[in-house]
């Protein structure tokens, strides 16, 4: 994220509304759809930020793509909003912010599990349970592989990282013998 201070605001204010009309699920999909649209128009998307268009042609731009994409008009307004205060490039990360804000709202946490080889349905299952009981939240797990671990697992849980491989492992036992 590039300003987080910026970013973080942003979401806080669009959840917060989001939270007063019930509708913070709906926005958070919303931002996600256009946010994932945007990036993946590449360059086709820079003459929406690009200075060397003038703002008004922009701000039409933007509108047409906005009725394309049939957001709620709150959202909508949100979006001119950022345009207008030069953060429309932040869209993807305010579109982040936002959504790891309502998760905290539901209770909810995202968690990535790499192991080096496929875990099972029971070991998922079982990593997950432990995962929530630490956390004190629901976990969503996203299960990854990574052959280059050897053995063992990284658990990514929001902002901790909880490093098991082998080959982390194998690392500080070589660090530790250097030192020696």
């Amino acid at each position: 994220m590039k300003n987080t201070t910026v970013v973080k605001r942003y979401a806080r204010a669009l959840l917060e509304l989001g939270l007063e009309n019930g509708e913070f699920s709906k926005y958070g999909q919303e931002l996600k759809h256009l946010a994932d649209a945007l990036a993946a128009l590449g360059e086709e998307a820079r003459p929406l930020t690009s200075p060397l268009l003038p703002e008004g042609l922009r701000q039409k731009l933007l509108t047409a793509i906005l009725v394309k994409a049939d957001l709620s008009p709150l959202v909508a307004n949100f979006i001119h909003l950022l345009m207008d205060k030069g953060h429309l490039n932040d869209l993807s990360d305010v579109a982040e912010a936002f959504n790891i804000l309502a998760d905290e709202e539901n209770g909810l946490i995202r968690a990535t599990i790499t192991s080096a080889s496929p875990l099972g349905a029971l070991e998922a299952a079982s990593i997950r349970g432990a995962l929530a009981t630490f956390s004190q939240r629901q976990v969503e797990l996203t299960l990854k592989e990574d052959p280059a671990l050897i053995g063992g697992l990284v658990a990514e849980l929001g902002d901790l990282t909880i490093d098991g491989s082998v080959i982390t492992q194998i690392g500080k036992m070589a660090e530790t013998l250097e030192r020696l």
